[in-house]
């Protein structure tokens, strides 16, 4: 008989357990679809948890940089314990960025990752260079409280911090409405935030580098890979003037 992969092992509920420091009546479960690891929403008579199962073998990696962020004043989910591939953290409520972008088109949230990342590549640093997020997208982003909040640090490395505003303007514009003129407007809005937060001017530096998130993305969407590759060369030109 195969194993229900979306629920949790008995490892899962052993880091849990350690998370919290006792034993734990459980109130409601919730998996959340990932594409690269296992996560679950656990809600206890003690308080709601993330635990997360990291199929990656970067669960450490993702623990360690979340210390760091807290530490660092980021807002991050606070990571609670770790156990062999298991991380347990704070559940931080709120909405998905994904959806306010994509579906709402929330200047809010458009802004406020402009200015999470800008806050996250002036502190963040890796002996004394700059540490990025490295998968720069709405979906590890959330809206609680009026602010944002990264989740998702597994990928944090040193780099070049116009890959991560490259990345996120191209999933801005790269999905459903497609680079339409309110898209382009979030897009703007989000990297106005991130030079306000830096002092710095990247709008146009930045365009390369959101070409080049364009080209990889439609690498594996073959169905809208026409749209985005002819995007990607436009945008490497210059921005479009929206009226």
């Amino acid at each position: 008989m195969l194993a229900d992969l979306t629920s949790l092992d008995s490892l899962g509920w052993e880091a849990l357990k350690g998370a919290l420091n006792q034993r734990v009546v459980l109130d409601h479960i919730k998996f959340v679809p990932s594409k690269r690891n296992r996560v679950w929403i656990v809600e206890t008579d003690v308080r709601p948890v993330v635990v997360k199962m990291f199929l990656s073998g970067r669960c450490g990696i993702e623990f360690e940089n979340l210390l760091q962020a807290k530490r660092a004043g980021l807002e991050v989910p606070l990571p609670l314990a770790k156990s062999g591939d298991y991380l347990v953290t704070e559940y931080v409520p709120g909405e998905s960025c994904e959806t306010l972008i994509n579906h709402l088109f929330s200047a809010k949230a458009a802004e406020g990752m402009g200015g999470w990342l800008a806050a996250f590549h002036l502190k963040m640093k890796i002996d004394g260079s700059t540490r990025i997020m490295g998968d720069a997208v709405p979906s590890n982003f959330i809206l609680s409280n009026g602010g944002v909040c990264g989740v998702d640090l597994e990928d944090s490395v040193k780099g070049e911090p116009l890959e991560d505003i490259g990345q996120l303007a191209s999933a801005f514009l790269g999905n459903e409405p497609f680079f339409t003129p309110i898209k382009f407007d979030l897009c703007f809005r989000m990297i106005s935030s991130y030079e306000k937060t830096t002092r710095t001017d990247v709008l146009d530096k930045v365009r390369p580098y959101v070409s080049k998130h364009l080209q990889l993305d439609a690498k594996s969407r073959p169905l809208f890979r026409r749209t985005l590759i002819g995007a990607a060369h436009s945008i490497e030109n210059h921005w479009p003037k929206l009226v």
